[in-house]
């Protein structure tokens, strides 16, 4: 089952279970926001920057024109001379709105009215003869200096008349009338915030489109491993051929595990069918044994044999079992315990213990060694396999798991000798630089060609086992090959029908 809730804490501590968001409620959450935050910033600069460039355009235009009174007025006989500005402009002269009418006052330094642009006449009466504010409070948005007079509003500015030395000898007062700059900006941010709700839910939506693009394939996946069971494994996820790189990634990745666990589970069943095959087939033989000797009262000398063969085959059967512990403690793929061991020692005890089974069989079991560049026998009289450290001090010597090594050269040798009949078994170790080789050479019967990749297989026998009588259980090679495995070494094999096979385990040193 999948874990579609999770857990929250709440202010006062406690916890409480809540529903996992979706994908696409998540990227809308957190993506939505942001984008429209994104979007609002080059808005509200926009309309900033209308603002500020509709008051700078109005104060620029009664600026210049104080500016030109400033140029044009003259100071004579201690009085202010402004014959030489132009009153007789049209904009000075008429109050109509298509001239764009400018309306200046001069005045004294004390304040008291000395001229005015003869189009304040037709003003309202109530427009100011007083000099204004010279100073607006610092704000931070910038704005007009503004009055009313009647109906109309009208914005300023004043500015000093210096005298030449430096002393206020008046000001000049310049009015306009407020643009109708209000209800453009109006205008202009109403634009601007349809604008940026339209673009906000046109991305939500590419968003929300992404996002089911995303998590349709993803869904996909979804659907095969929570409806995919042991029994169908051959289900795979489809990959479309517009799928995002990272999705065909997962899916092809997902198939790969699919592929990965049917070639295990396939090889589990084959193991499991093979295994029950094995361990009944002997069990079927004792029991037959049993029943046979319970028909009937028989001697001490039938009961012993019966005994014996039921001893014999039991042994069988303990083999068998050990062999399955072995293979199922390597594949668990614990960490191995090692430590420092002399193969020349390791591999002549293990021929030893086989020597006699060599001379009833009338084989001729060997073991050497051979350094970098010389070689060291290490056999008894007469052919008989006998133990000998290597003279070269430490060249045979590697790390390993000692019990599991056992195992294998056991395995190697105790094979050469089943499907060998009367020739020789020669057990050889080799060093160089990097590595350490444990070589077993025998004159048996040989393995065919096509059957070389199948013998490390769990309980495959070749078809000629029993030819030669050979017995097992067909986990001998197989235990060889985890065991190297899992040494990093690796497991060589060289067979000729009828001539012999030799198996190679390179260790590294």
């Amino acid at each position: 089952m999948f874990d579609l809730t999770g857990t929250e804490t709440t202010r006062n501590g406690a916890t409480r279970t809540v529903q996992r968001p979706s994908f696409r409620r998540r990227l809308r959450t957190m993506v939505g926001p942001a984008l429209a935050a994104a979007l609002a910033v080059p808005a509200l600069l926009a309309w900033a920057g209308a603002y500020w460039s509709f008051h700078h355009t109005a104060m620029s235009t009664v600026e210049t024109e104080a500016e030109e009174m400033l140029t044009e007025a003259r100071i004579v006989d201690g009085s202010l001379d402004l014959s030489a500005y132009a009153w007789q402009e049209a904009h000075h002269r008429l109050a109509i709105d298509r001239v764009d009418p400018i309306f200046v006052q001069v005045f004294n330094d004390g304040g008291q009215l000395l001229r005015e642009s003869s189009n304040i006449n037709a003003l309202d009466p109530s427009f100011p003869d007083r000099l204004l504010a010279h100073r607006m409070p610092e704000r931070i948005v910038p704005s007009l200096k503004t009055f009313a007079a009647g109906d109309r509003g009208f914005y300023y500015t004043v500015r000093p008349i210096p005298d030449r030395n430096g002393e206020v000898a008046g000001f000049v007062q310049v009015s306009r009338a407020v643009p109708d700059h209000r209800s453009m900006l109006w205008q202009l941010g109403i634009g601007l915030i349809a604008l940026w709700v339209a673009l906000t839910i046109g991305l939500l939506v590419l968003v929300d489109w992404a996002a089911r693009r995303v998590s349709t394939p993803l869904r996909s996946v979804t659907d095969v491993a929570r409806t995919i069971t042991s029994a169908d494994l051959d289900t795979r996820v489809h990959v479309p051929d517009d799928a995002d790189r990272e999705t065909a990634m997962l899916s092809e990745t997902l198939n790969a595990l699919l592929d990965r666990v049917q070639s295990h589970v396939d090889a589990l069943r084959t193991f499991t069918s093979n295994a029950a095959h094995e361990l009944q087939t002997p069990l079927t033989v004792l029991r037959g044994h049993v029943e046979i000797a319970l028909r009937r009262d028989r001697s001490a000398a039938e009961y012993r044999s019966t005994l014996e063969l039921l001893d014999d085959r039991l042994g069988s059967f303990v083999q068998t079992l050990r062999a399955l512990l072995t293979l199922t403690r390597l594949d668990r793929g614990a960490s191995l315990e090692t430590e420092e061991v002399d193969m020349v020692d390791l591999v002549a005890e293990e021929v030893q213990s086989f020597q006699q089974r060599a001379d009833q069989r009338q084989i001729q079991l060997t073991v050497e060694a051979y350094g970098q560049n010389e070689g060291h026998d290490a056999t008894g009289p007469n052919g008989r396999a006998a133990k000998r450290t290597a003279p070269d001090g430490r060249a045979f010597h590697v790390q390993v798991q000692p019990d599991l090594l056992r195992d294998a050269v056991r395995n190697l040798v105790d094979n050469a000798l089943k499907y060998t009949q009367g020739g020789s078994v020669h057990v050889a170790v080799e060093a160089d630089e990097d590595s350490v080789h444990v070589l077993c050479r025998d004159t048996g019967i040989g393995i065919d060609e096509e059957e070389i990749t199948e013998i490390s297989n769990r309980f495959y026998r070749g078809a000629r086992a029993g030819d030669v009588g050979g017995e097992g259980s067909g986990l001998g090679l197989s235990i060889v090959t985890r065991i190297v495995e899992r040494h990093r070494g690796r497991l060589q094999v060289h067979s000729e029908r009828g001539k012999g096979t030799e198996f190679r385990i390179t260790l590294p040193r």
